[in-house]
C-alpha cells in the first residue's frame, strides 16, 4: 500500500486526531465542518496556531452541501445595496477560479430574459455595475441578445413576451468537493479533523490555565474525549443558538441560544433530468422577492431555490409538496418545458444561517447575507450569516478576532495564496495500481467506478453510506435513478 499523503482523511487519520484530542492543547477548536469552519481551521493552522477541528456528522453535512453550487457575486444583492458583499464575493470568485481551486470550479454564463423594453436599461445598469465591480476582467463582461439569440442559446425559454436577454458570466462548484478540499488542505497543515465528534457538554469558565475544556463523544468508536483549547470558534451554522448555549451558564441569555441571532433561512433546490430541458445557458429570473436559478450540469438541471423562514430543528428540514410546486410554477413562467412533479428526480433542503437584523421585516431574501461574529462567552466565538463564496472573508475575520484575543501579534492572513488540495486523479491512479479490479464499474451508476468509493473513504474522509453516496459520489444529482443495486455495490465497498 502506498503511503498515506499528511493531507489524506481516512480512517488512520481520524484515529490520530481523536488522540490528538486527547492529549494536546490546542490555541483553537473549530467546531462545525461546513465552508467556514473548514476554512477557519485552514487560516489559523496556516497563521501558526494549533488547531482541531471537529464536526458531528461529516464534512458539509448540513448546510454546506445542499447550496445552489454558485461561486458568485451575488448580482440581486446590488438591489438591496448590499455593494461591499458583492465587490468581496466577486474577488472570491476570483481567486478560487485562479489560484485556489481551478479545476473544483468552473465559469458558468447566465441569461436574463427581459420582458419589457425598461428591463434592458435597468437590469443593463445592474450588471455594467456587477461588471465593473469584479475589475479584472478575468470573466468576459455582459453583452445583449436579441431575443432570437438568445433561443437559440435556450430553445426552452419561454418566448410569448420575451424582447430580448442580458449575458453574464458567474462561476458553478460542487460544494461537498469544495468542502472535502478545504478540510484535506487544513489537515496537510496539521489540523487535527475528527468528523462524527459532536460537542456534548463544556466547562461555563476557563480553569487555572486559561483554558477551555470542551467534551466531544466519538459517535464512530464510542466514548468521550474531553480536549483543552484556548480559544473556541463556533462555525456550526444555523444550529449557532443551540451549540452556543453549552458553552455558557445555565439560566443566561446566551445559553438560551440570544447571544447569537440567526434568521433560518429554508432553501430548496429539485433535480431534473438534463433531458427535460432544452438549453446550454444558466437562466436567472425573478421570482417574487427573491431569484429562481435555472442550472445546467452535464448530467441535470438544479432548479432553486426557495428563501422562506425556518422555524424548526436545523436537522429536519426538508422540501415540502408546497415548496416543489413553488419552484415548479416559478419554473413554468420561465421555460416552455412540459415539466411536471414527476420529472422531480431529487429534491433537497438546507437551512441558511443568516445574521438577525431588527431593522429588517417581512421575508428573508431581504436579511443581508453580510456574516457576523458574536463573543458568546470568554474565548468563545460564534459566526453568522454570510454565503458559501465568502467563506474565506469569514474565516479571515473570525481568525483575526481569535488571535486579538489570544493576545498574540496579528499575523496576516495568507489563505488567498494557498492553492487547494488537488490531488484526486494521482491517488485514483495509485489506488488502480494497487488493485486493478478498483476500475470495475458500479452497478447501475454510468460514470462511477469502484475506485471511486475507496477514494472517498480513504482519501476524502467519508465515514458513512450516506456520505459516499450524497456528497463524495453525489448520486441523486448525477444519477436519473439511485438504484438498490448501486446501494449495494457501494455498501460492499465500505
Amino acid at each position: 500500500m502506498s503511503a498515506e499523503r499528511p493531507d489524506a482523511l481516512g480512517a488512520a487519520a481520524r484515529i490520530r486526531a481523536l488522540a490528538a484530542l486527547a492529549d494536546d492543547t490546542f490555541d483553537l477548536l473549530v467546531v462545525g465542518a461546513g465552508a467556514t469552519g473548514c476554512g477557519t481551521a485552514l487560516d489559523a493552522a496556516a497563521r501558526g496556531l494549533k488547531v482541531a477541528l471537529v464536526d458531528a456528522g461529516d464534512i458539509a453535512g448540513g448546510t454546506s452541501s445542499r447550496s445552489s453550487k454558485l461561486v458568485h457575486g451575488g448580482l440581486r444583492y446590488l438591489q438591496t445595496g448590499d455593494v461591499v458583499l458583492v465587490r468581496e464575493a466577486l474577488a472570491e470568485r476570483e481567486l478560487l477560479l485562479t489560484r485556489l481551486a481551478p479545476r473544483l470550479v468552473r465559469p458558468l454564463p447566465f441569461l436574463v430574459p427581459l420582458r419589457h423594453g425598461w428591463d434592458r436599461l435597468y437590469m443593463g445598469a445592474g450588471l455594467t455595475a456587477y461588471d465593473g465591480l469584479a475589475r479584472s476582467g478575468l470573466l468576459p463582461g455582459h453583452a445583449r441578445l436579441s431575443a432570437a439569440e438568445a433561443l437559440e442559446q435556450f430553445p426552452d425559454l419561454r418566448d410569448d413576451t420575451l424582447v430580448g436577454a442580458l449575458r453574464y458570466y458567474d462561476a458553478q462548484m460542487d460544494d461537498a468537493h469544495l468542502a472535502v478540499a478545504l478540510a484535506r488542505t487544513a489537515a496537510g497543515l496539521g489540523v487535527a479533523v475528527a468528523t462524527y465528534t459532536a460537542v456534548v457538554s463544556a466547562e461555563a469558565e476557563r480553569d487555572a490555565d486559561g483554558l477551555r475544556r470542551v467534551a466531544v463523544r466519538d459517535a464512530v468508536g464510542g466514548g468521550e474525549i474531553t480536549v483543552a483549547a484556548r480559544a473556541v470558534a463556533l462555525c456550526v451554522g444555523a444550529w449557532a443558538p443551540e451549540v452556543s448555549g453549552l458553552f455558557c451558564d445555565v439560566g443566561s441569555a446566551a445559553a438560551d441560544g440570544e447571544a447569537v441571532g440567526v434568521v433560518r433561512s429554508k432553501g430548496v433546490h429539485l433535480r431534473l433530468p438534463r433531458a427535460a430541458i432544452s438549453g446550454t445557458s444558466a437562466i436567472i429570473a425573478p421570482a417574487g422577492a427573491s431569484v429562481l436559478f435555472v442550472l445546467p450540469n452535464p448530467t441535470h438541471w438544479l432548479i432553486g431555490t426557495t428563501d422562506t423562514e425556518y422555524a424548526g430543528r436545523p436537522e429536519d428540514v426538508a422540501p415540502e409538496p408546497e415548496d416543489v410546486a413553488y419552484l415548479l410554477e416559478r419554473l413554468a413562467e420561465v421555460v416552455t418545458s412540459d415539466v411536471s412533479v414527476d420529472d422531480v428526480t431529487y429534491a433537497f433542503a438546507g437551512v441558511r444561517p443568516l445574521a438577525r437584523d431588527t431593522g429588517v421585516g417581512g421575508s428573508t431574501a431581504k436579511v443581508s447575507r453580510e456574516h457576523r461574529i458574536s463573543e458568546v462567552a470568554d474565548g468563545v466565538l460564534a459566526i453568522v450569516g454570510g454565503k458559501w463564496t465568502t467563506y474565506r472573508i469569514m474565516a479571515r475575520d473570525l481568525v483575526d478576532t481569535v488571535v486579538e484575543g489570544l493576545g498574540r501579534p496579528a499575523a496576516p492572513c495568507t489563505t488567498d495564496t494557498i492553492a487547494l488540495v488537488d490531488a484526486r486523479d494521482a491517488e485514483i491512479d495509485a489506488l488502480l495500481a494497487e488493485d486493478p479490479a478498483l476500475g470495475e464499474p458500479l452497478v447501475d451508476a454510468p460514470g462511477f467506478r469502484r475506485v471511486d468509493v475507496v477514494q472517498a473513504v480513504r482519501h476524502d474522509g467519508a465515514v458513512t453510506l450516506d456520505d459516499v453516496v450524497e456528497r463524495r459520489l453525489r448520486l441523486h444529482l448525477e444519477l436519473d435513478t439511485v438504484t438498490e443495486a448501486v446501494l449495494a455495490d457501494v455498501t460492499r465497498l465500505l
